[in-house]
């Protein structure tokens, strides 16, 4: 038995002397390298700060510039001017003596020369050029030329020690004219114009015949002070660069601007002639890989690699000297006659007679061999701007000046010229070094700018295809893309070299810092990469990836260039870039890595799932960062299985990774060989939960619903992000689909769930509600939607009405929004219920107190009592009502209790109490009309009554209180 419905009523009896009245019934409805020196010209003693410390010749006389007066000192001796002297240690010493000739590296350490002592002249003296003192930088630059000083272009630090002259107005040093300044600080050379006009603060050149201030002070006398601290120099404008001519001996110029610390170089050997350093891998193939600088002829017999001056005979680079070091850089570059260190390459080596070189440049393997560089190895361009063609390119190549190596990383380090005319325009470090024993390698590459003409500088790394003499049939593929739609990068794959093996040559684009950013191919190769061929701006597109293994369309004379991003460039600042290749005889086996989709918040953290697979390598490492930390090891595991997919997951903890914020997560592997797998990426999100939820009219959730009756629907909107978040709702929409059973909704309120204030708004279209939050809602904030439905009165039974809602758009961080409620299914089958129920029963005027028994009837109901079956007859629907006191008769008074209520259906009669329910009605649905139960009271038949027992009434009004309870039961029940 179910109860559907219960209603109470109250009434009250009155009794005065033999009348009894009744009252009423109730019902109740349930966030430069160029540094400022500080100006030294304007201290109180008016002094001059000139660069480090005077030279001297081995027998302490002072050298003089040919033809040149010197200032002399109190003593007699004559005084030198900025940049003379024998080259300085930071501590004052001289680093080399009798016999020794060797570059320093950045710490002052001498490099290990392979099996050369130090240059000499022939005297034993150190070496220098005529008129000329001793190089006395501290970074061992040679400051001066032939006949006439130069100012010293060295690289940071320009300049720490430096001598002091007092300077006293209308002063003159002997042998000197005095000098008047116009302009603040002149920068001016002997016999040459004045330069740097538009600058205030410039560099005083040595070999200048006069010293002056703008106050016309001159040398008084020539006492040495204290050097000024400087942490910068200042110089000039200097447009496309410095002259060559000025720059000095090779082995005196200072790198240094361009390594990490003075340390780098410690333990490397500097070369003196040009080979290749092999790349250790595990192939047992019986080849040699070779990371390598400059031409390299691809028609060499095996054993010519070992034969000296071999260079000659095959028109290439290995083998031939690297650059005296006491030549000067104009030397080398008006000779012609260098290693084109832009031409870095991964070259390999077989054990034939001929044909026992593989490279990839034109003209087989010897770029700079009849000048036919042009298309092939790295090349720096500047401009005006990212959109701005090349207005500068370094099509006169990288003289290689100083080549590094070290055999025990197998690291090979190039120092380099960019030469533009008879401009130097900057210096280039080359350092290729193993990134596995796969046959892949790093190259970094550090530009320090030393031009001023044009903002932005870009690079590019080209190649016109020349496979092993193979030229133009030379074809491309893809590697495809990653995750993120970036190109991972394209190969070449030539089959049966002179050994019968393959040559597969990679270029890899993704997976590491200061990576190119476009590919560019055509049949064209014999262009420069900033032309129209490749790139006709500095940011020019690239070529379309055609995916995976696919080939590119560039059958006929394939070529190709890769850029970097163009970057605004200060003078006197570096910038790097990296570049990463590998060289096998077979496609390379990636490791790989995959991240399951299901990953997701639980008590205990975040849990994320996927598989692994190590190819052939032995031992694999798996590693996770969160929010771009550092990386955070979850395992390390022998590889088993090879070639194998290897599940694993992992939870990470709620103290990595807060709930209720995004976050970036990354996970990858790597094996013995610190060979790494593809990065797997994914932006954790708290989960977006929208609940949907429908009332009936009683206000509790419903399955059924009959027809004419109201739905009421609330949609909870939580995006589940906490109050730290700090980002908006945006674009954020909800699609409520409407079913056709029911009317046009009423009441459509967007509200905060929590304060109520209204944060949307929402509409009606005929098919759907639409609901908008409002924009500038905080992400952390619950949503509520509601609105009303009535059923349609001639809806079918038998059928349902369904609601669910769809939120779509875009969060204020562009996060697409996307998610579903659940589905809200009511089933239209009618209901069992009260129609209505007698508020007041009127039982007559006053009633009188009889000495008998007597029976007092209803004389008039405020409203009838009455049901309604709209359930389904199918189900052969059955009710029955029942009737008990909530209170008994009880007077007000005197607190007397009357059990004189009866009820009288059919046969039997029953007493309403409130311990027993008496039976009032029961029927079987035959059709759905309106049962009115009142409507069948008579005195002579069914219906309420009282019957008082005489003597048991007192003068007092009566109160009690009945219940009626409609309920859903088989008749035989």
């Amino acid at each position: 038995m179910r109860k559907i419905v219960i209603s109470m009523l109250v009434f009250v009896l009155v009794f005065s002397e033999l009348n009894v009245f009744v009252a009423e019934t109730i019902v109740g409805d349930p966030t430069e390298l160029e540094i400022e020196c500080e100006k030294q010209l304007a201290s109180d003693e008016e002094n001059l700060a000139t660069e480090c410390k005077e030279p001297e010749t081995e027998n302490g006389e002072n050298p003089t510039t040919e033809g040149e007066g010197r200032p002399e000192t109190e003593n007699g001796e004559n005084l030198t001017t900025e940049g003379e002297g024998q080259p300085e240690t930071e501590n004052g010493e001289n680093p080399t003596t009798e016999g020794e000739g060797q570059p320093e590296t950045g710490n002052g350490e001498n490099p290990i020369t392979e099996g050369e002592g130090q240059p000499e002249t022939e005297n034993g003296d150190d070496p220098a050029t005529e008129g000329e003192g001793q190089p006395g930088s501290e970074n061992g630059e040679d400051p001066t030329t032939e006949e006439e000083e130069q100012p010293e272009y060295g690289l940071e630090p320009l300049c720490v020690e430096q001598s002091e002259f007092e300077i006293e107005e209308n002063s003159t040093v002997e042998g000197e004219e005095q000098l008047e300044s116009n302009s603040e600080e002149e920068l001016t050379t002997e016999d040459e114009e004045q330069l740097g006009s538009n600058s205030k603060e410039v560099l005083v050149f040595e070999g200048e015949e006069q010293l002056g201030t703008n106050s016309e002070e001159e040398l008084e006398n020539n006492e040495e002070k204290p050097a000024p601290k400087c942490n910068r120099a200042i110089r000039a404008e200097r447009g496309p660069g410095i002259p060559i001519s000025s720059v000095g001996k090779i082995g005196d110029i200072d790198f240094s601007a361009l390594d990490d610390s003075e340390d780098d170089l410690t333990k490397f050997t500097l070369m003196e002639v040009n080979r290749g350093l092999e790349i250790p891998t595990r192939n047992d193939d019986g080849r040699t890989y070779y990371m390598y600088f400059g031409d390299f002829f691809n028609g060499r017999s095996y054993s010519s690699l070992n034969t000296k001056d071999s260079y000659k005979g095959n028109n290439d680079d290995w083998g031939r000297p690297l650059p005296d070091l006491e030549k000067t850089l104009s030397t080398i570059v008006d000779s012609k006659d260098f290693i084109h260190a832009e031409n870095y390459q991964v070259a390999l080596t077989l054990n034939t007679s001929t044909n026992a070189v593989a490279t990839y440049f034109y003209l087989t393997g010897r770029p700079s061999y009849r000048d036919k560089r042009k298309g092939s190895g790295m090349m720096i361009a500047h401009g005006n701007s990212p959109d701005d063609s090349a207005e500068f390119q370094s099509t006169q190549g990288f003289p290689l000046l100083k080549l590094y190596k070290n055999e025990t990383t197998h690291e090979l380090i190039g120092y380099a010229a960019v030469i533009n005319g008879s401009y130097l325009d900057g210096y280039v470090r080359i350092k290729m070094r193993p990134k596995n024993a796969n046959g892949r390698i790093s190259v970094n590459m550090r530009y320090l700018k030393l031009s001023d003409q044009y903002d932005y500088t870009n690079f590019a790394y080209s190649a016109h295809m020349d496979i092993a003499g193979r030229h133009d049939k030379s074809r491309m593929y893809s590697m495809g893309k990653n995750q993120q739609g970036v190109s991972q990068g394209f190969y070449f794959h030539e089959k049966k070299l002179a050994d019968n093996k393959d040559f597969v040559l990679y270029f890899f684009r993704d997976g590491y810092a200061e990576s190119p950013a476009e590919f560019k191919g055509n049949n064209d190769p014999a262009q420069y990469p900033f032309s129209y061929a490749f790139y006709s701006t500095l940011n020019g597109d690239g070529t379309t990836d055609p995916g995976k293994d696919s080939m590119y369309g560039f059958k006929i004379h394939p070529g190709w260039a890769l850029r970097w991003d163009p970057k605004k460039l200060e003078p006197d600042t570096v910038r790097e870039v990296n570049l990463e290749m590998a060289l096998t005889e077979k496609n390379l086996e990636m490791l790989d890595i995959s991240l399951d989709n299901d990953s997701e918040y639980k008590d205990d953290g975040y849990h994320i799932s996927g598989t692994w697979n190590g190819k052939g390598s032995k031992r694999i490492r798996l590693y996770y960062t969160v929010d771009r930390s550092e990386p955070m090891l979850i395992s390390e595991d022998e590889n088993e299985n090879l070639d194998t997919d290897v599940p694993w997951k992992y939870v990470i903890p709620n103290d990595v990774m807060e709930k209720g914020l995004d976050h970036e997560i990354t996970v990858y592997i790597m094996d013995e060989y610190d060979q790494k797998s593809n990065i797997e990426t994914k932006k954790a999100r708290p989960a977006l939960d929208i609940k949907e939820r429908v009332f009936n009219q009683d206000g509790k959730e419903t399955e059924e619903v009959a027809p004419g009756d109201t739905l009421s629907y609330k949609i909870l909107v939580d995006p589940g992000y906490n109050r730290k978040d700090t980002h908006l709702y945006g674009q954020f929409t909800i699609i409520q689909k409407y079913d056709t059973h029911l009317e046009p909704p009423t009441d459509l309120k967007v509200v905060d769930a929590e304060d109520g204030y209204i944060v949307g708004s929402a509409f009606y279209n005929g098919s759907s509600i639409g609901v908008r939050v409002t924009s500038s809602l905080r992400r952390y904030a619950k949503v509520s939607v509601t609105f009303n439905a009535k059923v349609k009165d001639d809806a079918t039974e038998g059928e349902y009405v369904v609601g669910q809602g769809t939120a779509t758009g875009k969060y204020s961080t562009d996060d697409e929004v996307n998610g579903t409620s659940n589905e809200v299914i009511v089933k239209i089958t009618g209901v069992l219920t009260f129609v209505s129920a007698p508020q007041v029963i009127d039982f007559g005027g006053k009633l009188a107190i009889s000495p008998k028994n007597k029976k007092y009837y209803p004389i008039q109901l405020d409203r009838p009592l009455a049901v309604q079956d709209s359930r389904s007859l199918s189900r052969k629907p059955s009710w029955m009502m029942t009737a008990k006191l909530d209170q008994p008769l009880t007077g007000e008074k005197t607190g007397a209790k009357l059990d004189s209520l009866y009820y009288r259906y059919g046969e039997n009669v029953s007493i309403i109490t409130e311990k027993v329910s008496a039976e009032i009605y029961k029927k079987e649905t035959k059709n759905r009309e309106v049962v009115n139960i009142s409507d069948t009271w008579d005195p002579n038949g069914d219906g309420l009554y009282l019957e008082v027992t005489a003597g048991t009434a007192k003068a007092d009004a009566y109160k009690g209180t009945i219940r009626w309870e409609l309920q859903d039961v088989p008749l035989n029940e």
